[in-house]
């Protein structure tokens, strides 16, 4: 590697072992309250970024979303009570204030390092920056559906304008898998699409946005985990898809993003790939991260791993600090710790005996930092934390921005199918809403219930229901008596990690004496099964796509969405 950057390498010359280790850290920072914790992290630890969770209050367990198992515990030293999970509501600028504090506190440090703010901002309900009014976007997905890639870019371009004033500087998008198989229980919609070439051009645009916008993307899951049935959160991930068709298929997206110069980070999937590595998981795997993503395609950017509190890494390589240790030894440059516990200490003195053991050479490591360090001076990060000037109240209600969400949305809502033509519904009949409840921001802006909401604005005789996400026995009873006093019911089949709620949605519709609108927010048959007659997708329910979905269900608009699959469901 060249080393160019003169600021870079003087730093890195003047910089202590564990200052250098931390670098190598992104750790986590949940809620809107700065803990004693978290200042460690940034002094005694030395991290170089945080990614932001602020709408909740804890990072939570893995628990199996099928048995109910927790198959990974993160302990709670904060205090808080889990059952009540949302974090004290700021405002966007209030947050900005409170990221400031950590910013001036880390360029104070020895080198004046700055952090780096990491946040997902897929669309739908995958996003971090979900709070005070802030126009948020279908998933990936429902870009293509839209129909041109133009508008890829204009999103990008959108979320750098509302999100750049916070403080958040890098972004986990794009995802760059392609999602071939239907079943898939984590890539799904929050892929472009299951055609290869549809997800690089609509990626080369994404990334375009990011990169005129300021803010540094991340393709991810390398080398590509869109043809499995299986998720990396709560089990061993095997991607079984023989070489010659993920170097034609899955590794083309990247290929085409490295040489047009705007990946400046990618993220490495958790899962096994026999036909690089039949031993590890890409993330610890030296023969995919050195010699296949390095040596053969020349990517010199900064390589991240993806969360290593999950269930695939938790699992195996001797507990998660020597896994974050080995996935640094085999060749990544930053790795992704969010449990804001005993595992930072843990984690840290991991790496930093990997180092003094020379698993990890002293070269390699300097080489990591200055990678890091380098796309930091590259993004301006340097200079005073690279904030925008513009107030963050009024980046996230621009108006100009809002506008866009709203038309993404209408030209992303389909009407799957509508076989005994219901649609639209009067807005004076007796409805029922039957709410799956999601992880959402809770303030006027979005919060559960807001399908409810929106559709009583145009129907005063609607009832709510609100449901688990997997309906319990006393949602399943309650569901069985409403149902019984209305003719016409609106219910969600959002889809989240393999579970759905497929068999409500089917037991509801069995009854062909009512009028049953599905609201899905995925084109396969998961949650599209053949017995629902009326079925309208969104792709992801965030306040425009439910504004969307909510005007086609009573005819105020008309849904726009081209099919952005070649996947079909029967009619």
């Amino acid at each position: 590697m060249e080393k160019t950057n003169k600021f870079v390498k003087d730093l890195i010359s003047k910089m202590t072992l564990d200052q250098k280790v931390g670098a190598t850290l992104t750790l986590g920072f949940t809620g809107t309250m700065i803990t004693p914790d978290i200042y460690d992290q940034v002094t005694k630890y030395h991290c170089g970024g945080l990614r932001l969770t602020p709408s909740t209050r804890l990072f939570r367990d893995y628990v199996d979303p099928k048995t109910g198992e927790v198959l990974v515990k993160i302990d709670n030293i904060k205090g808080y009570k889990k059952s009540f999970n949302y974090a004290p509501y700021v405002t966007p600028a209030q947050y900005r204030d409170i990221l400031m504090e950590l910013q001036d506190l880390a360029m104070k440090r020895p080198g004046g390092i700055p952090l780096h703010f990491c946040i997902d901002q897929e669309g739908g309900a995958r996003v971090n920056y979900n709070f005070g009014g802030v126009a948020m976007f279908p998933k990936q997905m429902g870009l293509v559906a839209v129909d041109d890639p133009k508008i890829a870019y204009e999103v990008a371009r959108a979320k750098c304008k509302q999100c750049g004033p916070v403080g958040f500087n890098w972004i986990h998008s794009p995802l760059l898998d392609i999602n071939v198989n239907p079943d898939n229980p984590e890539i799904n919609t929050r892929a472009y699409s299951d055609n290869v070439d549809v997800v690089t051009e609509y990626a080369i645009q994404e990334c375009k946005g990011f990169k005129d916008g300021g803010i540094i993307a991340t393709g991810k899951h390398f080398p590509g985990v869109g043809d499995t049935a299986s998720g990396a959160h709560f089990e061993v991930q095997q991607v079984n898809v023989d070489k010659d068709t993920m170097l034609k298929r899955d590794l083309l997206p990247y290929r085409e993003l490295i040489k047009l110069n705007l990946l400046p980070s990618i993220m490495l999937a958790h899962s096994i790939f026999p036909a690089f590595d039949e031993k590890d998981l890409a993330t610890l795997s030296k023969p995919i991260i050195t010699g296949l993503l390095r040596e053969q395609m020349g990517f010199e950017g900064v390589v991240t791993t993806d969360s290593m509190t999950m269930y695939s890494i938790a699992s195996r390589y001797g507990g998660i600090p020597n896994g974050c240790a080995m996935a640094l030894a085999a060749g990544a440059d930053l790795v992704l710790m969010k449990a804001e516990n005993q595992l930072v200490p843990e984690t840290f003195n991991a790496i930093k005996k990997y180092v003094e053991e020379g698993k990890i050479s002293e070269k390699d490591l300097d080489d990591k930092v200055y990678r890091i360090l380098s796309m930091k001076h590259a993004y301006g990060l340097f200079k005073n934390g690279k904030v925008s000037s513009a107030d963050p109240d009024e980046a996230a209600k621009d108006k100009k921005i809002a506008a866009l969400a709203q038309k993404v949305a209408q030209r992303s809502t389909i009407v799957a199918r509508d076989r005994k033509k219901i649609l639209p519904l009067p807005k004076d009949g007796k409805t029922l809403v039957i709410e799956q409840m999601l992880t959402t921001a809770n303030d006027v802006y979005w919060h559960p219930s807001l399908l409810f909401k929106k559709c009583l604005q145009r129907n005063k005789n609607t009832r709510l229901l609100e449901i688990g996400f997997k309906p319990d026995e006393a949602d399943k009873a309650a569901v069985k008596r409403l149902t019984e006093e209305f003719d016409t019911i609106i219910v969600t089949n959002y889809f989240k990690n393999g579970t759905s709620n497929a068999a409500m949605v089917k037991e509801i519709a069995a009854n062909k004496n009512k009028k049953v609108v599905v609201l899905a927010d995925t084109p396969y048959k998961l949650s599209i099964p053949d017995e629902i007659d009326t079925c309208v997708v969104i792709f992801g329910p965030s306040p425009s796509t439910l504004e969307a979905a909510v005007g086609v269900i009573f005819g105020e608009i008309k849904a726009e969405g081209k099919w952005p699959v070649e996947y079909k469901i029967n009619p």
